[in-house]
């Protein structure tokens, strides 16, 4: 998987390493797991009939749904005494609803940790930096992968993981940090109080910031530049893989460059989920090409973006993908933290029979969610669950925290002063500057 010598390959060579892998996976779906072997008897397929993109095209996608309903091990493609690592990627949304469990045999761990190996070498990151990896570990246990490669590299760990904003900054000045990992909002916050502490960006030693696994909007790439004084890069992960490093960005800042190697994508339509002309807008579809343990043919992704195909300035022949425009469902990010407004109101409605109605109120900084209000209206004429509404409120509070692991501020108001402007699905964003207007007028 040298960085120099795969993506270096020519279109032709490319999709015939694909083609070679690809039938390498569906023979080990089809003789390993009776879900993707179902599928190609019920069409009267065998792997060898699958030779090309078009070919692949009649085969089924894959859905988050199909994860759920095989755990835990119903997709895994090896036996139990072959996984070394077991991870849970997406929690249950609903009651009764499985979580999606993603299994690792050595090779793949090995896969994923080369993966993000090269991306780190294609920023020029060497055995020379010091690389401060500041995630929250139990929200995105892909982070792991972050330490392993920086220590495959040679790079210095800087040990940073949850502590505050502060205490980043004395680790970033005290151990000389060069490379900064870490979510776009809580890089914000940690610019947020070096502003309030008067640090000087020039007393820190950073050389880039890279930030996953949400999107990087141009507007907080440029506001972290300018603070940091340093280049800012994003990189791209599937979920419900549990692992980052699939694609990233490169200097020229030109697309997210694919593991054209490891995967192959496919951009469809997502209301008819045929395929839409090149250059154009539509969902990402991902098959893995030598994942052992839990190999996923057509998975829908959810994602929006666009594949490029030309070359990149950096010389790189791999097609890339733009920063993820949008969800084809109605999944949002708080502070890097995933929130479904179907699984909020399931909650709600669990809590308090006779709730009417709710909005979430995402407020946004330079493109990122960073704090979420919850409006609540209650039929009239009800007692509160809790006694009083002080009760009531800190029961929705409590119950929302433990279950999403985000803080919310919750409010209680009328139906008619429910907002409902850019409304979807009961979620309206506001940039930061109405941000206050916006919860105290919903008191």
């Amino acid at each position: 998987m040298a960085q120099d010598i795969a993506d270096k390959l020519s279109f032709e060579q490319i999709r015939l390493l694909q083609a070679e892998r690809l039938q390498m996976t569906l023979n080990r779906a089809y003789l390993n797991m009776d879900f993707y072997r179902g599928r190609m008897d019920s069409l009267g397929m065998l792997p060898e009939d699958i030779g090309g993109m078009e070919d692949l095209a009649a085969f089924p996608f894959t859905t988050r749904e199909d994860l759920r309903d095989h755990y835990p091990y119903g997709l895994f493609a090896v036996p139990l005494k072959s996984i070394v690592r077991l991870k849970i990627t997406a929690p249950p949304l609903k009651e009764n609803e499985k979580p999606i469990v993603v299994g690792f045999t050595r090779h793949d761990v090995k896969m994923w940790q080369d993966l993000m190996v090269r991306l780190y070498e294609q920023l020029g990151v060497t055995e020379r930096d010091i690389v401060q990896v500041a995630f929250n570990y139990s929200l995105f246990p892909g982070a792991f992968t972050f330490n392993q490669a920086a220590e495959a590299i040679g790079a210095t760990l800087a040990p940073s993981a949850t502590n505050s904003a502060v205490m980043q900054l004395q680790v970033m000045r005290d151990f000389r940090s060069t490379i900064l990992a870490t979510t776009a909002s809580f890089a914000l916050h940690i610019i947020d109080t070096m502003r309030d502490l008067g640090a000087d960006p020039g007393s820190l030693h950073l050389r880039l910031v890279l930030v996953g696994p949400d999107p990087l909007p141009e507007v907080t790439r440029s506001r972290l530049e300018s603070a940091f004084g340093v280049p800012v890069f994003g990189l791209y992960g599937v979920s419900e893989m549990g692992e980052p490093g699939m694609a990233g960005e490169c200097p020229a800042k030109e697309g997210l460059h694919l593991a054209q190697d490891q995967f192959l994508a496919e951009i469809v339509h997502p209301a008819t989920g045929k395929p839409v002309p090149a250059g154009q807008e539509g969902e990402l579809v991902v098959t893995t090409l030598t994942t052992e343990a839990y190999p996923l043919i057509r998975y829908r992704t959810g994602d929006i973006t666009v594949l490029r195909e030309s070359p990149c300035a950096c010389g790189s022949t791999w097609s890339r993908i733009v920063p993820i425009l949008r969800r084809t469902d109605n999944r949002l990010s708080v502070r890097g933290i995933e929130v479904y407004p179907e699984y909020v109101e399931h909650l709600l409605r669990s809590l308090d029979p006779m709730l009417h109605d709710f909005r979430l109120v995402v407020h946004t900084a330079w493109g990122v969610g960073e704090q979420l209000d919850l409006l609540v209206a209650r039929t009239r004429g009800n007692d509160f669950p809790g006694s009083n509404k002080a009760q009531y409120l800190d029961l929705l509070r409590s119950h929302i925290r433990r279950r999403l692991g985000l803080g919310v501020r919750v409010l209680l108001t009328d139906p008619d002063r429910l907002p409902g402007e850019g409304l979807t699905y009961k979620t309206v964003f506001r940039n930061a500057e109405t941000a206050q207007s916006s919860a105290a007028g919903s008191l």
